[in-house]
């Protein structure tokens, strides 16, 4: 008999009990294995639904978060076109290198199908969240009509989800727009890290300390959480700006160093982003806006005047407001300056004050920043997957000896929460802060790992994906 139909037949009967109301003599002996056959569906029925329930958490905590937030009724059926854990990991699983190259022909004949790693202008992107999801939907649209599948994306801005939030909202009021998507609420987050001597990161930079950065996926931005896990970043940070500000104008009063100046050339206007690496945005203010002072007192200008003139110029110019882009601006104007462009006690005050450092050979500092605990305690608090991203970077603060050791320790210590390598991360700086040669030997790293591998542009560009 088929076992699903037992079931179905019995599934209220006593039949593990005693039947008082049966006569004796109509009592037939309990066949075992029929017992057993009906214990084992039973059980596989019960830890389907089990399973679904605890899937769907996700969405239905989700859904009541959002309607306090909007203040009306969101049903987990307008959150369709959010993927949980278990679906996303599914369907990665499935797709391949090329899935995940956004070529032009790749979009044009629907092999594009994914795309887990994009920023937005919530922190250094360009492209709305708007345009993200108009671009994405219609996208969608034709890779359905193309091969019935539907796009999957993430945002992931840094160490922050603002951007998430809005997604979200937006979903939400018209579900029906993003049927052929999948959104994937993510966050990139970075971390303190030792850097070993002799690393290829340590190499570059001389630091025994570096950021490297994790991808989160299927967060909960409204949860309490999140909310206090990315504020604490956030504050944590404003205190980083404060001290260096402080402590610059306390040697250098003259220069009139300032957080709000600082928050006026580098955030966007209405939005508290989190960039990683803040420590260098703040070397990068205090040095150029010291410098520019020097220039000014030279020329007879007033600083205040002349330090707008040239970030906004260097803005204009998709320069990033560093001393080293302030020196090329002074060449290519032909301005005469007896100013340095790295001041040696400002860089010691700096460095001193506010650059991530290590305590003790076990030991980092965290003052100002998550660590690698940090990130993994937030996701398993959260139910979230972590991914390395642009994993490349994270294995060149290893010798080569300890790479893969290294990767697994981190694995291990992730407690089941790393599921994911970006191995095909699409954005490389190829030839400048890694080499091809040395990208191979990482895959070839990455392949003994055995994570599922997956991909993302790291788009930073007005647009996020045009269909046509």
């Amino acid at each position: 008999m088929n076992s699903l139909k037992i079931l179905s037949q019995n599934l209220y009967q006593p039949i593990f009990f005693k039947q008082k109301n049966i006569p004796p003599e109509d009592k037939k002996p309990i066949n075992k294995t029929y017992l057993a056959e009906v214990s084992v569906v039973g059980l596989t029925a019960l830890g389907v639904l089990g399973y679904r329930n605890y899937a769907n958490r996700y969405k239905i905590k989700l859904a009541a978060d959002l309607s306090k937030e909007l203040g009306q009724k969101i049903s987990t059926k307008k959150l369709k076109s959010i993927m949980t854990n278990s679906v996303l990991i599914r369907e990665l699983s499935k797709l391949k290198e090329e899935n995940f190259a956004a070529t032009k022909e790749n979009i044009k004949n629907g092999t594009f199908l994914a795309d887990l790693h994009s920023h937005s202008n919530f922190s250094d992107g360009k492209a709305s969240i708007e345009t993200i999801l108009n671009e994405a939907s219609e996208y969608g649209n034709k890779l359905n009509k193309i091969n019935g599948k539907k796009f999957i994306f993430a945002i992931s801005d840094h160490d922050g989800v603002d951007g998430v939030k809005e997604a979200l909202k937006i979903i939400v009021k018209n579900p029906e727009k993003f049927k052929n998507v999948r959104f994937v609420p993510a966050a990139e987050l970075s971390f303190v890290f030792p850097c070993q001597k002799n690393s290829e990161r340590f190499r570059k930079f001389g630091s025994d300390v570096q950021m490297p950065e994790m991808l989160v996926y299927n967060i909960n931005p409204f949860s309490k959480t999140t909310e206090e896990f990315f504020e604490s970043i956030y504050n944590s940070r404003q205190k980083q700006i404060s001290k260096a500000v402080n402590e610059c104008n306390f040697y250098y009063h003259n220069s009139n160093f300032s957080s709000l100046e600082f928050d006026k050339f580098f955030t966007p206007p209405g939005k508290k982003p989190c960039f990683l690496n803040q420590h260098w945005r703040v070397w990068n203010y205090i040095h150029t806006k010291s410098r520019v002072v020097n220039m000014a007192k030279e020329q007879n200008i007033e600083p205040k005047v002349l330090y707008e003139k040239i970030v906004n110029d260097l803005k204009q110019e998709k320069k990033y407001m560093t001393p080293y882009e302030l020196d090329e601006y002074i060449k290519r104007n032909n301005i005469q300056t007896d100013s340095k462009i790295i001041d040696e006690n400002l860089k010691s005050i700096i460095i001193k004050e506010i650059f991530p450092k290590k305590i003790n050979e076990n030991e980092l500092e965290k003052e100002y920043e998550k660590d690698f605990k940090d990130i993994v305690s937030y996701a398993k608090k959260e139910n979230a997957i972590l991914c390395f991203a642009h994993p490349g970077f994270t294995m060149q603060n290893f010798t080569k000896e300890n790479c893969l050791s290294g990767m697994q320790k981190l694995i291990k210590e992730s407690k089941g929460r790393i599921k994911f390598a970006e191995k095909y991360h699409q954005a490389y700086p190829l030839g400048k802060e890694i080499m091809e040669g040395e990208l191979r030997e990482y895959n070839e790293i990455l392949d003994k790992l055995k994570l599922i591998n997956i991909g993302g542009r790291d788009n930073h560009k007005n647009e996020f994906i045009k269909s046509d």
